[in-house]
C-alpha cells in the first residue's frame, strides 16, 4: 500500500494544531463557549503560520504514518515544543513594546496548546495506525501455527501470538519434543501433540502453515531429523532468538528467522556453570594460537568468561584478530591481549612466553585444509610439524603447565598430508612428555566443527542461493560432525582432566551422510530436490576419505568422568626414532615429493597417500 503523499500530512497536521489551539481557549476559559472568539480567530493565523515553520524545520510529516513509533512521537513533540517557544517570543515581544496584540497570548495559553497540539497530532497518528492493522487483519488469511516446545519460552509466544494486533494466529497446537519428560494434554486450552504422533499427512490435512521454534538446540543434526517431517510437508519453520534478547522483554516478529543450519547451529546453549573449568583458568595466563580461527575464537570465547588474570590470542591474520578485538571491548572484556604474529617466528614467539610465562597454552593454529595442503605441503608441513615443535619446546623451557593440542579425526590412518602432519603432531607431544618434568602435553581428537571456516555448510548455503548445483564429492561419504561451542568445551575439559601424554577423543556421535545434508539444507531453503536443486557428485578430493575414524586400529579408548570425553589406550613409540626420522624429515629437499611421502610414510606407517 502507498503511503498518504507529504502535503496531505502537512495538512491535516496544521488542520489538527488549529483544532488543538480552539480547544486550548476552551479549556483556558474552564470549559466555558463564551470565551475571546475574535481574540482567538486572530491568533489563529499566526499560529499556523509558527507551526508551520517548526514543521518545516522537524518534518513530521515525512514519517509513513501506519509505522509510527518512538521518533516519531519524538519530532512531534519537538516541533510542537518549538512552536510554542516562538508563541513566548512572540509574547515576550508584544508585551515589550505593547504592540502586535494578536502575538500576546497567554502563558497558560501556550502552555496548554503545546500538549493538546501533541496529544491532538500523536492520537491521529495511533489511530490511523491502528485502523489500519485492524483492516489489514480483517482481510488477513490466518496463519496456522504450531509451537514446537512446551517450555516458558513456548508460553510466552502463544500468549504474544494471542494478543497480537497486526497479524492473525491461530496456533493449532503445541510439538512436545522428543525427550520432553512434561506431559501436558493441554496448555491454556491448547492441544500438545507428542513428537511422535506427528506425521506428513496430519499437518497437510491441518493445514500448517508456520512452525515456530522456541527450544534451545543441544544437538542441531539431531534437531534438524526431528523438523524433517514439516519440512516435507512444506510448513515454514522459524526460529525465535532466546528470551533474554527479545526487545523490552516482548517479542518482535522481525527477530524471528527462517530456519537454515546456522540459524540452527547458533541455537546451541553455551553455559559457563563449569566449575572445574573456573577452578584452572581463574586467575591465571592463558595463550591460545590460532585464536582468531573457528576453533580458537570459540575457545577464546569460553576462556574470558572463566576469568583468566590475561587472555593473550595470537594469531597471524590481522582483519579475524581484529575483529575479535573489537568484539571483545565491546562486550565488556578487558582482560586479554592481542598478538599478531606468525609461529613460524620461534624466537618472537619464545619471547612472547618469557615476557608473559602462560600458565596453559591452548595450540589450535594450524593448515587445515586437505586440498591445499595436498597441493602445497610445504606450509602444512612446516606449521603443522616444526612450528608446532618449537612451540613445544618453547613451552617446556618456560614451564607452562599445560599444553593442549588440537588434533583431528584426520590423524587417523591419514591417507592426506595434512592428517599425516596432525599424527606428527600428536606422536610429539608424547615424547615431548617424556622430557618433561613440569609441562603437561594434551592432545584432544576430534572431527568436522559444523559452521567453522571452510565448513561445508558455507559452501552449500552458497551453491543453493546461486540455484545450484551442490556439490558432493562421493553418495556415501561421510562424516563426524560436532558444533563449534561444543568441541571448544570439550577440549576445556580435556585440559582440566588430562595429565600428560594423553589423548582425548571426543565423542562425535553417528557419522552424517553428507548427501542427506544436503538434501535437507535443500528443503529447509524452501526448494525441492531435485526439481529445483540438483546435486552433483564430482568425486573424491586428493587426500580425501569416504570415512573418518577417531581412532587408530591399535587404539582403545577407556570412559572418563564426561559423557563425551575418552582417552585413548595408546601403543608403545620409540621417541628416540621418531626423533630421528623427524629430524631426516627437516633435513629433506621439500620440492621432491616422491621423496616428502616416503619420509612421512616412514615415520607414520598407517599413512597411506590418497590416489584420488
Amino acid at each position: 500500500m502507498r503511503s498518504s503523499p507529504r502535503w496531505l500530512i502537512f495538512l491535516i497536521d496544521l488542520s489538527l494544531i488549529t483544532l488543538a489551539f480552539v480547544f486550548t481557549y476552551w479549556v483556558r476559559f474552564n470549559f466555558d463557549v463564551h470565551f475571546p472568539w475574535s481574540k482567538m480567530a486572530g491568533q489563529i493565523p499566526w499560529v499556523v503560520l509558527l507551526a508551520a515553520l517548526s514543521f518545516a524545520l522537524f518534518k513530521p510529516y515525512r514519517g509513513v504514518v501506519r509505522h509510527t513509533g518512538a521518533e516519531d512521537i519524538r519530532i512531534i513533540i519537538l516541533s510542537n515544543g518549538l512552536t510554542a517557544g516562538l508563541m513566548l517570543l512572540g509574547t515576550w515581544y508584544a508585551r515589550a513594546t505593547h504592540s502586535a496584540g494578536f502575538l500576546n497570548f497567554p502563558y497558560s495559553v501556550t502552555f496548554i496548546y503545546f500538549l493538546l497540539a501533541s496529544i491532538f497530532m500523536i492520537a491521529a497518528r495511533i489511530f490511523y495506525k491502528s485502523y489500519y492493522y485492524k483492516i489489514l487483519r480483517q482481510a488477513q488469511k490466518p496463519y496456522k501455527v504450531l509451537i514446537y516446545g512446551t517450555d516458558n519460552n513456548a508460553i510466552r509466544l502463544f500468549e504474544f501470538l494471542r494478543n497480537n494486533d497486526k497479524y492473525k494466529f491461530l496456533v493449532e497446537g503445541f510439538i512436545r519434543p522428543p525427550g520432553n519428560e512434561i506431559h501436558k494434554q493441554r496448555i491454556q486450552g491448547v492441544a500438545v501433540y507428542p513428537y511422535k504422533s506427528v506425521s506428513e499427512e496430519w499437518l497437510v490435512k491441518k493445514n500448517i502453515d508456520l512452525l515456530l521454534l522456541t527450544t534451545d538446540v543441544s544437538n542441531p543434526l539431531r534437531t534438524l531429523k526431528e523438523l524433517d517431517v514439516f519440512v516435507s510437508a512444506g510448513v515454514e519453520i522459524k526460529t525465535l532468538p532466546p528470551v533474554e534478547k527479545w526487545l523490552e522483554n516482548a517479542l518482535n516478529i522481525d527477530q524471528w528467522q527462517s530456519l537454515d543450519m546456522e540459524a540452527l547451529l547458533s541455537r546451541k546453549p553455551i553455559r559457563f556453570d563449569d566449575h572445574g573449568i573456573r577452578k584452572m583458568l581463574n586467575g591465571k595466563t592463558v595463550l591460545v594460537t590460532g585464536g582468531a580461527g573457528s576453533i580458537g575464537s570459540a575457545l577464546v570465547r569460553q576462556i574470558i568468561h572463566y576469568n583468566p588474570g590475561k587472555l593473550l590470542i595470537l594469531d597471524q591474520a590481522e582483519t579475524p584478530l581484529y575483529t575479535l578485538k573489537t568484539d571483545l571491548l565491546a562486550q565488556g572484556f578487558e582482560n586479554f591481549e592481542t598478538i599478531l604474529a606468525d609461529i613460524n617466528d620461534t624466537d618472537f614467539v619464545r619471547r612472547i612466553l618469557q615476557t608473559h610465562r602462560p600458565h596453559y597454552i591452548f595450540h589450535a593454529a594450524a593448515y587445515k585444509h586437505v586440498p591445499v595442503i595436498e597441493e602445497e605441503p610445504y606450509y602444512g608441513i612446516l606449521v603443522n610439524v616444526f612450528a608446532t615443535r618449537n612451540l613445544m619446546q618453547a613451552a617446556a623451557e618456560c614451564g607452562v603447565e599445560k599444553f593442549i593440542q588440537i588434533s583431528t579425526d584426520k590423524a587417523v590412518n591419514p591417507t592426506n598430508i595434512m592428517g599425516a602432519t596432525k599424527r606428527i603432531a600428536e606422536l610429539m607431544a608424547r615424547c615431548m612428555q617424556e622430557q618433561s618434568t613440569k609441562t603437561q602435553f594434551i592432545v584432544t581428537r576430534f572431527g568436522n566443527v559444523l559452521g567453522s571456516n571452510g565448513s561445508v555448510i558455507h559452501l552449500f548455503k552458497k551453491q543453493i542461493q546461486n540455484g545450484g548445483p551442490v556439490t558432493v564429492t562421493d553418495p556415501e561419504i561421510t562424516r563426524y560432525f560436532m558444533t563449534i561451542p561444543e568441541a571448544a568445551h570439550l577440549v576445556l575439559k580435556a585440559a582440566e582432566e588430562g595429565s600428560g601424554g594423553k589423548i582425548f577423543v571426543f565423542d562425535m556421535g553417528e557419522p552424517v551422510r553428507i548427501f542427506d545434508l544436503a538434501v535437507k539444507m535443500i528443503r529447509l531453503a524452501g526448494k525441492r530436490y531435485p526439481e529445483d536443486i540438483e546435486i552433483k557428485f564430482i568425486g573424491l578430493r586428493p587426500g580425501e576419505k569416504k570415512y573418518e575414524e577417531l581412532l587408530t586400529s591399535a587404539e582403545k579408548v577407556e570412559r572418563t568422568s564426561h559423557e563425551k570425553l575418552y582417552i585413548s589406550k595408546l601403543s608403545p613409540l620409540d621417541c628416540d626414532d621418531f626423533r630421528k626420522k623427524l629430524h631426516y624429515l627437516e633435513q629433506a629437499d621439500w620440492a621432491d615429493r616422491k621423496a616428502l611421502m616416503e619420509l612421512l610414510s616412514d615415520i607414520i606407517p598407517e599413512y597411506r597417500a590418497s590416489k584420488n
